[in-house]
């Protein structure tokens, strides 16, 4: 949800320090992991309505150079093209995520991970009607801001 792995590993750090206070509270065993999503998806959107996302191109395309560099010597390396166009569907990816509201962006993200609308609804605090309301209309945006695209790649 949030796009970096250092904030990631700093808000799950954080939650999970909460609960361990708090665990004269709670019945961990039985309670512990769907407690420790919710917060976990709370502070993250917390966080995401606090500092709305920046994309910067010039970051995107350095941390694509590194972890996908072209080698001409090694066949199985992508050709050049096609890491153009992969990198800019993905910043294009990156930029219709951050348009959607907050929790369209959550809903859909946790799908993504494979989390079933209950578990989303319950990580959310909505109803499962709701949540899949959510997912439907970001993927419905999605597919309206990535058309361009995508029909340009197929075309």
């Amino acid at each position: 949800m949030l796009r970096g792995r250092s904030g990631a590993e700093d808000i799950v750090q954080d939650c999970y320090c909460n609960l361990l206070r708090k665990a004269d509270v709670y019945d961990l065993p039985r309670d512990g992991v769907p407690l420790l999503m919710k917060s976990i998806t709370n502070a993250c959107l917390k966080k995401l309505t606090r500092d709305r996302p920046t994309v910067s191109l010039t970051l995107l395309s350095a941390i694509d150079d590194e972890e996908r560099p072209f080698d001409p010597v090694h066949p199985g390396t992508a050709e050049p093209v096609s890491i153009v166009l992969d990198a800019e569907l993905e910043k294009a990816i990156e930029t219709a995520l951050s348009r959607l509201p907050d929790m369209q962006r959550a809903a859909v993200e946790l799908k993504g991970l494979g989390h079933s609308l209950g578990d989303i609804a319950a990580i959310l605090s909505v109803s499962a009607a709701n949540a899949g309301v959510l997912v439907f209309r970001a993927r419905q945006a999605l597919a309206k801001y990535l058309a361009p695209y995508l029909e340009g790649r197929t075309g």
